[in-house]
């Protein structure tokens, strides 16, 4: 074992072993069945007891309800109609499907909970269209209530040629939806009591053309949004003023002698608000950033190499001192060691094989 990963070990945050149990969203074009569950020790970092939750067809993104045992999935029913699907969490974890509706687009490939636990939003990158739903008295959602889409495309001329809506996030009434297609973060007023959606006067900020915005992180104290664009290979820092986004700084995700295809998919902050991380898919590295506690502005401090291919997902676990990355074309998961004063991460040995995997979600304790 490593001497800097014995360290990182012992600087955990809980002072007991603990496991945490996560479920996995996979893509079930190859081996894969749906949904698995899997269990981490953050006393080791190694991860164990992979099971089949449930048989569900492309249940890539995941969320759980705040309050009630629930959990959603993106996916798509058998003939091709893109669903949004709930399932019941049962006390060991189980899943039972309980119900799917329609997401009211094509593609769906991410979602989220309004705060107030009364909507759920989904992107449809296929079609463009962001739609929202209301949950019932039992967590349970409607038909489409709200469905928007931004007209018009960008520079690229295979990914831009049109809307692809990548991503749903609420805050503070609103909901920021970034367009990979037309270049644009959009701004939509939300209702909680009805989960109705409408534009926002602004209605979005235009970024760089060609940078494809796929997906965003909040800082969790401070005014800060931080978007990783998929095809520049970039992360943009914004300050935040209620609906309305100002660019601060982009900053590369990727090494200067890199010479090859890359594009960026996930990116996180670190819950204690000090570093920065974003996922290579090409490079398949982490990429590291320092931030700065009074402006907010980033500084680069390198990428990890992972022993995946295409990490097109990452979760920091439970206690902050490691993170599990997704290989979707490696059928596997790779753990890394997190130092918790600099933010710099350090591969470990633990590798775990795991079909497709595309989004991972730790369970409420």
């Amino acid at each position: 074992m490593q001497l800097k990963y014995v360290m990182v070990v012992a600087l955990l945050s809980t002072a007991q072993a603990a496991e945490h149990h996560f479920f996995i969203g996979t893509r079930t074009d190859r081996e894969s069945k749906g949904i698995y569950r899997a269990v981490f020790d953050d006393s080791t970092g190694v991860v164990s007891r992979l099971t089949l939750a449930a048989t569900y067809k492309d249940p890539g993104f995941l969320c759980l309800h705040p309050k009630k045992n629930l959990l959603y999935s993106i996916g798509n029913r058998p003939d091709g109609t893109g669903a949004l699907a709930t399932f019941s969490v049962g006390k060991d974890r189980s899943l039972t499907f309980v119900a799917d509706v329609a997401s009211g687009g094509q593609g769906p490939c991410h979602l989220a909970v309004n705060p107030e636990a009364t909507a759920i939003a989904v992107a449809n990158y296929g079609s463009g269209h962001t739609t929202s739903f209301l949950l019932d008295a039992k967590g349970y959602p409607s038909a489409v209530v709200s469905s928007l889409r931004m007209e018009g495309k960008s520079v690229h001329p295979q990914r831009q040629t049109s809307a692809h809506a990548h991503g749903v996030y609420f805050a503070d009434g609103h909901c920021f939806v970034p367009d990979l297609g037309v270049d644009q973060i959009l701004f939509m007023e939300h209702d909680a009591k009805t989960a109705a959606l409408r534009m926002a006067q602004p209605a979005s900020i235009a970024t760089t053309p060609g940078a494809g915005p796929r997906h965003l992180a909040f800082h969790l104290s401070k005014p800060w949004v931080y978007c990783v664009n998929e095809l520049t290979n970039t992360v943009t820092h914004y300050e935040r003023d209620k609906n309305v986004l100002t660019a601060k700084e982009t900053i590369t995700t990727l090494p200067a002698e890199f010479q090859g295809v890359n594009t960026t998919a996930e990116i996180e902050v670190h819950p204690n608000g000090r570093f920065l991380y974003a996922s290579n898919r090409g490079h398949n590295s982490i990429a590291s950033f320092v931030i700065d506690p009074k402006s907010g502005a980033l500084t680069a401090t390198g990428q990890t190499l992972t022993n995946v291919k295409i990490p097109r997902h990452f979760v920091i676990a439970p206690g902050g001192a490691f993170m599990i990355v997704a290989g979707q074309d490696s059928d596997n998961l790779h753990v890394l060691a997190i130092d918790p004063q600099s933010g710099k991460l350090t591969a470990t040995d633990h590798t775990f094989a795991c079909p497709s995997p595309i989004c991972l979600l730790f369970c409420r304790e």
